[in-house]
């Protein structure tokens, strides 16, 4: 069975912590070494495995600003950094390749030992600085039916860094979530870093029908009580950084900090 799924129905509550690529080759930050990239990665899986996480999500942060169509080198070198980081860890792997790239999600995850994708416009259609993006639900769900592989897909309602084209109401949402086959959802702030109110998760909790409910964005050691009684798990990456600051590795402090407060 899928080992995020097998976490889930023991009911844990699965702290995914982030691992945040370096700029891969194709985006206008890439330092030109691959390998620096993979060790760059490497340190941020040991130090979430070192700290108790349990599961990482490898996404390809560094790419900004991110695009809605990547180049065939960008995605290649993606799947290369996820084939490599994979066999390095025992614990279940999660895959976002930046900005709801769904496509090369389901294509690397298929490839690979991978348990869950992250789809951030699955039932909306939204705008932001990065662009355009309709709803990935329907060819998505075509693509796993062609190739299909048990790979948990989380959708974001509402995702961050982004706005609706068009209004629609949150029950609206979560039940085309739901509709159209997704395994979780997650909830965010406005941007990286901030957190949403905990009414706001109880809210989608009350329309989830018992789909796991997952907070994107703003959870750290000090609020995370408040929320865990209505989420499954959540996605962390700024809290357990060196400083707390996103753009610097995972210290392993940080994480079994948080990690305490879980267990």
């Amino acid at each position: 069975m899928n080992a995020l799924r097998e976490k889930l129905n023991r009911n844990e509550k699965v702290i995914i912590g982030m691992v945040h690529l370096l700029p891969l080759p194709g985006s206008p930050k890439y330092e030109g070494d691959m390998e620096k990239v993979y060790e760059a990665g490497l340190a941020d899986l040991r130090a979430l495995e070192k700290g108790g996480a349990g599961a990482l999500i490898i996404e390809n942060f560094g790419d900004v600003p991110y695009a809605g169509e990547n180049e065939l080198i960008n995605k290649i070198a993606f799947a290369t950094m996820v084939t490599r980081l994979r066999r390095q860890t025992k614990l279940p792997v999660g895959i976002n390749f930046q900005f709801n790239d769904t496509e090369t999600e389901w294509a690397v995850a298929y490839c690979n030992d991978v348990d869950f994708i992250r789809c951030e416009v699955f039932a909306e259609n939204r705008i932001g600085p990065n662009g355009v993006f309709i709803t990935a639900g329907p060819k998505l769900m075509r693509m796993k039916a062609h190739y299909n592989k048990d790979v948990m897909i989380l959708c974001d309602a509402n995702v961050k860094h982004t706005f609706a084209i068009a209004e629609q109401p949150l029950d609206f949402t979560i039940e085309s979530l739901i509709e159209g086959g997704a395994d979780g959802i997650i909830v965010t702030g406005i941007t990286t870093g901030v957190n949403p109110s905990v009414d706001d998760v109880i809210e989608v909790n009350k329309h989830a029908k018992g789909l796991p409910v997952f907070l994107g964005s703003g959870i750290n050691d000090k609020n995370v009580n408040e929320y865990l009684p209505y989420i499954s798990g959540a996605i962390v990456g700024s809290s357990l950084k060196k400083d707390r600051n996103v753009n610097n590795p995972v210290d392993v402090k940080n994480v079994k900090k948080f990690m305490a407060k879980i267990k």
